[in-house]
């Protein structure tokens, strides 16, 4: 089974961040500069690499995390979570993608909202 997914169209430096209780926790990331003027980021499960809280477990804060640091506005972001997949027989270890929409509070986001997409549809959206 393949635990430490290299770099590849969805993924293009990691971001290290602070997860529950501060744990030093790691993601895979891309951010897409859109032709609407949006920004498109990919937080990408890396697994073993990954130390501490998993992307799923974090997904509010480290996108308002992501967005701050790339100096975004919430009306210009789009969240797209990635699992790649891991070559298991085993059904959950396949390659998904959810884009992962918030509530905004005024200084984070809140209650994330998943939909799954198909890998086309990333594409698209990455092309946009």
């Amino acid at each position: 089974m393949e635990t430490n997914p290299a770099f590849n169209n969805y993924m293009d430096c990691y971001f290290d961040f602070p997860g529950q209780w501060e744990i030093p926790s790691r993601c895979g990331l891309k951010v897409v500069h859109r032709r609407d003027g949006k920004r498109l980021v990919i937080a990408t499960e890396i697994y073993r690499q990954n130390p501490g809280t998993p992307v799923t477990e974090w997904v509010a804060p480290l996108a308002t995390r992501i967005m701050k640091h790339i100096d975004e506005q919430p009306e210009t972001f789009i969240f797209i979570e990635h699992t790649p997949d891991l070559r298991s027989k085993l059904t959950f270890y396949e390659e998904t993608f959810d884009r992962v929409t918030f509530g905004w509070d005024g200084s984070k986001f809140t209650n994330p909202q998943w939909s799954r997409l198909t890998k086309e549809e990333v594409n698209q959206l990455m092309e946009e």
